[in-house]
């Protein structure tokens, strides 16, 4: 049986050309992580895991002297390595041991780890691929996030929703010591329901079940009637970004 994960990620390679038309939650994410990069004197290497179509990556490019940028999916790392061509590009599983533990001055990620589904196992990955002064720099999502559109679907949500404090012990349970994390919700506005699922829908973010016709109007209806104000139909992202360093 294919797992909720394998679904987003299959979905999310599908929307390669449809992607950064639609991620403008996931832009402003990235821009706001970039904020916590080290500079160019604190660090000569970095890998980039779910690099996607490089919203994050241009943040990297050129600032240290060596970059990898990887993704699971070979639309996405096709594109990136278009845009970004001095940069190495690689097929990698994020979730999964990396053959090259110990040689990166920082690893940085962007829009991924939400979708994490053993969350403490992946950081103890992460945490191998860094050098003992070394530092991970992460940016996701976290409850409350989409509690409008949880709202209307009865709690049925893509992935698992963990709030700061959660990810917080993760991250020591994992062997790591946050350095310093900080959390920003804001708020975001369509013209209508339907905008809002063409959003997240082309971002390849799917629903944990197939919805029928009936059922998606539904959903837009009660949508449109208990999330809109004067400036239109709005969901609430919660973001959060962490920097951390080994616990040796």
């Amino acid at each position: 049986m294919i797992s909720k994960q394998q679904r987003a990620f299959a979905a999310f390679g599908k929307k390669v050309d449809s992607y950064e038309a639609h991620a403008m939650v996931q832009d402003h994410a990235a821009d706001w992580l970039a904020q916590w990069l080290p500079s160019e004197a604190e660090c000569s290497n970095c890998l980039e895991l779910g690099a996607g179509t490089g919203l994050f990556t241009r943040h990297l490019a050129g600032r240290y002297a060596h970059v990898e940028a990887s993704d699971i999916e070979p639309a996405m790392v096709a594109m990136c390595r278009e845009k970004f061509p001095a940069v190495a590009h690689n097929l990698r599983d994020a979730w999964t041991t990396q053959h090259d533990a110990g040689l990166w001055d920082l690893v940085a990620s962007s829009s991924l780890l939400q979708w994490a589904q053993n969350p403490t196992e992946v950081m103890q990955h992460w945490r191998k691929l860094i050098k003992g002064n070394g530092r991970i720099i992460v940016g996701f999502f976290i409850e409350p996030s989409l509690p409008e559109m949880l709202q209307v679907t009865g709690g049925n949500s893509p992935l698992v929703w963990r709030d700061a404090d959660t990810w917080e012990q993760t991250f020591r349970t994992a062997g790591l010591i946050p350095v310093r994390i900080e959390t920003n919700s804001k708020r975001y506005y369509y013209p209508s329901a339907l905008d809002f699922w063409k959003s997240i829908h082309s971002t390849g973010t799917t629903v944990a079940r197939r919805i029928s016709p009936s059922q998606m109007m539904r959903f837009f209806r009660d949508y449109e009637l208990q999330f809109r104000d004067a400036a239109g139909v709005f969901a609430t992202w919660t973001f959060c970004r962490a920097e951390l360093k080994p616990d040796v």
